[in-house]
């Protein structure tokens, strides 16, 4: 079995262990290994779906010795006015750069795709399977948070029948079904994966009455516009941080902090008539959020148990609508569909299925 020696063995080449790797190079004179399960670096963006963008500017992303962001501001879109947000495959075009332009060429660090850490002092190759062994000094697990994607995730209920399951990633290939589009997308989830994907979907041209979308928590969202960096932005920045310094010095309860930082336009929400119930840092302009209101259909009947062909069942318990049963099937949806499944607590993944025609909005 060959072996390794190395003082920090990191594992995982996402922006954590990478912003780590580079700390090292930059203050120490010690030699690196970095190995990971996917075939380039990125992490998790190696999986996300097409249509993601970074939520706040790309100033705030990255490492230290390679700015990811070029300054400029966005003249189109949901971001217009402000400063750019990178997409996906820019955030993963970036690792790569920076692994192949920055780390490698130190002659400190030694990269390892398509590599398992399975303890013990062993790595393997996931493709190969062959396993060597690594001394190091400290071992660095950049993967602790476990940061997932719906492409790689499975859903937390069950699903029975012929309800189909695809994940966000899909929806973009949709134009070489022509003959089969959906008629409808069913969206489960009120995090950023689920707005995301509404907002996508009425950017391509889906009418809004064609969304169905279940959210069991409304979210309260941060106004990008008040995260914006630079002297140009220093009004609404600092504005900003003073009006969420104000409101948690001024507040006696989590629901007047927000009411506060509402006001002050700090905060934002999709519906002005439900009072969102988490708050997960989440950012967005008002422009997208405006986008994501234009939904109707909107169905609060807590978390779903089970997807049957046509139908979802929500689990009973206190997140339950006032309106529904909690152990109640949602109504009978058109055919065919695409539905999102939820992700963690923050997100979602799709799902398709047949159904009956029919639709119905609930409301809290």
């Amino acid at each position: 079995m060959e072996r390794l020696d190395t003082n920090y063995l990191i594992i995982g080449s996402g922006c954590s262990g990478l912003a780590f790797a580079d700390t090292l190079l930059d203050q120490t004179d010690a030699d690196i290994i970095i190995a990971d399960r996917h075939a380039k670096p990125g992490g998790h963006w190696n999986d996300a779906y097409g249509f993601v963008r970074l939520h706040q500017p790309s100033a705030f992303y990255g490492v230290n010795s390679l700015e990811l962001s070029d300054g400029t501001v966005d003249q189109i879109g949901l971001n217009q006015g402000m400063l750019h947000l990178a997409s996906g495959a820019q955030v993963s075009a970036y690792f790569e750069t920076f692994m192949e332009r920055h780390l490698l060429p130190s002659g400190r660090v030694r990269y390892l795709p398509l590599t398992e850490w399975v303890g013990d002092g062993r790595l393997r190759s996931i493709l190969g399977g062959e396993e060597r062994e690594v001394a190091y000094r400290k071992l660095v697990d950049s993967t602790y948070y476990g940061t997932t994607v719906p492409s790689t995730h499975r859903p937390k209920f069950e699903v029975v029948g012929d309800a189909r399951l695809v994940p966000p990633n899909v929806l973009p290939a949709l134009w070489k079904e022509r003959d089969d589009v959906p008629s409808a997308f069913v969206i489960l989830g009120a995090g950023k994966t689920g707005m995301d994907t509404v907002a996508w979907l009425l950017q391509a041209g889906v009418m809004q009455q064609a969304i169905h979308w279940v959210r069991p928590r409304d979210a309260w969202l941060l106004n990008r516009a008040k995260l914006q960096p630079g002297l140009a932005n220093f009004e609404d920045s600092i504005g900003g941080q003073l009006a969420l310094m104000t409101a948690w010095a001024e507040a006696s309860d989590v629901d007047e902090l927000f009411e506060k930082l509402e006001a002050a336009n700090y905060v934002l929400r999709i519906d002005r008539h439900t009072r969102p119930t988490m708050f997960h840092y989440a950012t967005s302009s008002r422009a997208e959020v405006d986008l994501l209101a234009t939904v109707e259909t909107v169905i609060r009947d807590g978390h779903v148990k089970r997807i049957e062909p046509g139908r979802l069942v929500f689990e009973a318990g206190e997140r339950g609508s006032p309106q529904m049963p909690c152990s109640s099937t949602a109504p009978r949806l058109p055919s065919p569909a695409i539905r999102l499944c939820p992700y963690g607590s923050t997100t979602g993944s799709p799902c398709r299925w047949s159904g009956s025609r029919s639709r119905r909005s609930v409301r809290r």
